[in-house]
């Protein structure tokens, strides 16, 4: 995959708060049990698809994190990162939006593979690396307009990405491989239907 230098879309970051800091019945309940999963998402989506599962990668460049993600990663601002964005696909349907901000620092090593994995879930590689933590996950409520429109679902009638829609939910958090820190968040859209 072809990676280049680009400022990426970069909308208004969604209110993330610590799931601790809700109530179980503050999340929606067809997402619930999704959001608060500490398993691989993107295996937990192949089972609920019978195998109809794709990854579809929508960006993969070097850009700039936002504020809040440097904070969460623990990384000074204006760190170069590796900055991914994808749609995990069931069905041929987009059910997860997930964007992963890789620190250029992080990168090396024998994590220098994270630099090109093509349409893999990055999930699978986590989830096999050994010594792998992931901090507690974050939550928010998350409008549909905070998304990339290739993430939005579309208004047939004018065939636009469609704004107006209901919020969704998602979850991020901080992983730790070989000591060093990568983010995912995944963000469940509308058409998500397990």
């Amino acid at each position: 995959m072809y990676v280049h230098y680009h400022s990426g879309f970069q909308p208004e970051s969604p209110r993330w708060k610590d799931h601790q800091q809700l109530q179980q019945a503050d999340l929606p309940y067809r997402q619930r049990s999704w959001l608060l999963d500490s398993g691989s998402l993107s295996a937990r989506l192949v089972r609920a698809s019978n195998n109809h599962f794709r990854v579809h990668v929508l960006s993969q460049s070097w850009q700039s994190a936002r504020l809040d993600e440097y904070r969460l990663l623990g990384i000074e601002p204006k760190e170069l990162c590796l900055i991914r964005e994808v749609l995990l696909l069931c069905h041929e349907q987009p059910w997860v939006y997930a964007r992963s901000v890789l620190p250029v620092t992080s990168l090396v090593g024998k994590l220098r593979h994270l630099r090109q994995f093509g349409t893999q879930p990055l999930g699978q590689l986590l989830f096999n690396t050994p010594g792998m933590r992931r901090n507690p996950f974050e939550v928010a409520k998350i409008g549909l307009a905070q998304l990339p429109a290739a993430a939005r679902p579309v208004d047939h009638d004018q065939l636009q990405p469609n704004t107006q829609s209901e919020p969704t939910w998602g979850r991020r958090s901080r992983f730790t491989l070989y000591d060093r820190p990568l983010m995912v968040s995944e963000i469940f859209l509308p058409a998500f239907c397990p």
